[in-house]
């Protein structure tokens, strides 16, 4: 769907550019070094088409300024990703966290030191893992045992071979689960009566399809027990501009927020202020209403009678919308985690996520993962083109980051085409070069070897400035003529070279600043 943004001023995208050349390296959060690269704009105003197609060029925002990593020069390049909550498909380790959660609160297990410590120890454990370890992880899907039996099937000619040899012998694994001999010998049979040629007749043929994600989907984990003791439930609050639930919970959620960041973080209380919480997580420049979808026009009440909509999942339908929202996790009534994201026309992105350090026993970083997929799920049932969730940037210099690449299917951006690419794909290329190209580079019919909204001119993007205390809005070419033909080449490089970041789409829409 496309946007059918207004026309109006109040409902474009307004942007303040920085110098362009001035890329000093500043410090790096994940590296610890003064190495990271990037470039800047604060937002005044944008729009949500604008934003999504700018996310999807590889910018990410913190507030109301907008960066970009210059991935070539910066010391840890950082790779938007998203995952496709559709084809989502939980791991072992996924599992176990929404067990524990279901767990706790049904009063089966207590919050203990040990845990905590256990916690922190799997914590530490991550953080020192080695490229092929990561890699066999993100690859874990791709090599289950099912999968390599029914590849075997599909790919393997011999029949004879197949009959007379012992399946752990010539699938090379040392012992089989019976589960696994079970799924060998059905196949066998169906191969030997000429019943299967390819993956879908294997797959048609057996009662649970080991790929199907909805056969062990994240909601069955999420159907609160009828005898829980402990309550938790998500509240979906729109944080810019404030709603009246938001406005009413700020401090509590403050008060989180500061116990996360000095506890988990090392802040300093004084920098996690009130006025520096606001700027870092509740102030944003999305217009809620400059995206005409589904969202915008629910009938509530049609949708609380609908059996397949999970509003304990969604939180308060009511909330429901285009822009920028917290959805709170309360416990007993009390808040214990925050996920701050971003609700567009085709994602849900994840802006931040803090809680209370007294719950890091239960996960709540994964859990929040999960339910986010979720949430993007039920979404999905309102808005059909919003199917994907993006992580932010996953980056592979940093083992205790590369997490994200957990979330199966997921795709990385590529730096300088902007297409998709599946993460195990790219982590081959990451392993052996921090910065790399996803793209291929020789074109062919199906491939996509050089961007595809590329921009030249810039006489026609629009430019707001003041001049002698009067507003004006032109067009580049215009705005010309009212500087000294010495400053000409200097502004139109700085337009210009954000513009190439921006793409010509959102170039032909935004206003910028002077």
């Amino acid at each position: 769907m496309k946007s059918q943004s207004s026309s109006s001023s109040s409902e474009q995208t307004f942007v303040s550019l920085q110098y362009i050349d001035d890329l000093r390296p500043h410090h790096c959060g994940y590296c610890n070094t003064k190495g990271s690269v990037s470039v800047g704009m604060s937002a005044e105003k944008m729009t949500i088409q604008d934003y999504q197609d700018l996310i999807d060029r590889g910018w990410r925002r913190s507030g109301t300024y907008l960066y970009k990593p210059k991935m070539n020069l910066t010391c840890c390049p950082l790779y938007t990703i998203k995952c496709d909550s559709n084809k989502f498909q939980l791991r072992r380790s996924q599992k176990n966290t929404l067990k524990l959660i279901k767990n706790y609160l049904d009063n089966k297990n207590q919050h203990s030191n040990k845990k905590c410590n256990s916690s922190r120890d799997r914590e530490s454990i991550i953080s020192n893992l080695s490229n092929d370890y990561i890699l066999n992880r993100i690859n874990q899907r791709k090599n289950t045992v099912a999968e390599r039996i029914i590849d075997l099937f599909i790919n393997f000619n011999d029949f004879n071979d197949l009959e007379s040899k012992k399946p752990e012998e010539i699938l090379k694994i040392k012992k089989l689960k019976a589960k696994h001999v079970r799924l060998y010998k059905k196949l066998l049979l169906l191969k030997k009566n000429d019943k299967i040629k390819n993956k879908e007749d294997i797959l048609s043929s057996l009662k649970r399809n080991p790929f199907d994600s909805n056969q062990d989907s994240i909601e069955n984990y999420l159907t609160p027990s009828k005898s829980f003791q402990n309550k938790l439930e998500t509240r979906l609050v729109r944080s810019f501009p404030p709603s009246k639930e938001f406005v009413e919970s700020i401090t509590e959620e403050h008060k989180v927020y500061t116990k996360y960041q000095t506890i988990i973080h090392k802040d300093k209380p004084s920098e996690c202020s009130l006025a520096q919480f606001k700027r870092f997580l509740c102030d944003s420049p999305l217009l809620p209403n400059s995206y005409k979808g589904p969202l915008n026009s629910l009938d509530l009440k049609r949708l609380s009678k609908d059996k397949n909509f999970r509003e304990d999942i969604v939180g308060d339908i009511n909330s429901i919308g285009y822009g920028s929202f917290h959805q709170q996790y309360i416990l007993n009534g009390k808040i214990i985690a925050v996920g701050v994201i971003d609700i567009l026309n085709r994602c849900i992105s994840s802006v931040y996520f803090f809680y209370d350090p007294d719950y890091q026993f239960l996960n709540l970083g994964t859990y929040s993962a999960l339910r986010e997929i979720a949430f993007v799920r039920q979404i999905s049932k309102l808005d059909t083109n919003i199917q994907w969730y993006y992580l932010g940037f996953y980056v592979h210099t940093c083992k205790k980051m590369r997490y994200k690449g957990f979330y199966y299917p997921s795709y990385l951006l590529c730096p300088e085409v902007y297409t998709w690419h599946p993460i195990e794909e790219c982590s081959r290329l990451l392993n052996a070069n921090k910065y790399s190209r996803f793209a291929p580079i020789e074109k062919t019919d199906q491939t996509i070897t050089e961007d595809q909204d590329q921009i030249d001119n810039v006489d026609n993007v629009k430019i707001k400035f003041d001049i002698h205390g009067e507003l004006k809005f032109v067009k580049f070419r215009e705005f010309c003529s009212f500087l000294n033909d010495e400053y000409i080449p200097e502004f139109k490089h700085l337009v210009l070279n954000y513009c190439k970041l921006f793409g010509k789409s959102v170039s032909d829409r935004i206003v910028i600043s002077f």
